[in-house]
């Protein structure tokens, strides 16, 4: 990633409304989320480290949204169980 924004709209893609686990959040949730994660990664008392805004990133920022605004149920639809063809 290069920028916060890409971040975010990488992110909003997985959790936000339509995405692909549509927990319906918001890019204001997911920034505030963000910050706090990257005040994670730069407390020396923390192990986390930011991997260039890879899936580890994502699923953190996704944790830490769980934590702060509650969990929501991901409902599986047709486009979960989609066959890869060789």
């Amino acid at each position: 990633m290069h920028n916060f924004i890409e971040f975010i709209d990488y992110v909003y893609s997985f959790y936000g409304k339509g995405g692909l686990y549509d927990q319906n959040r918001k890019k204001e949730q997911i920034a505030y989320a963000l910050f706090m994660y990257l005040d994670r990664c730069n407390d020396a008392m923390d192990d986390w480290d930011w991997g260039d805004g890879d899936s580890i990133d994502r699923e953190r920022v996704r944790d830490i949204m769980n934590e702060i605004y509650g969990p929501i149920p991901v409902i599986a639809t047709a486009q979960h169980f989609t066959v890869l063809q060789d």
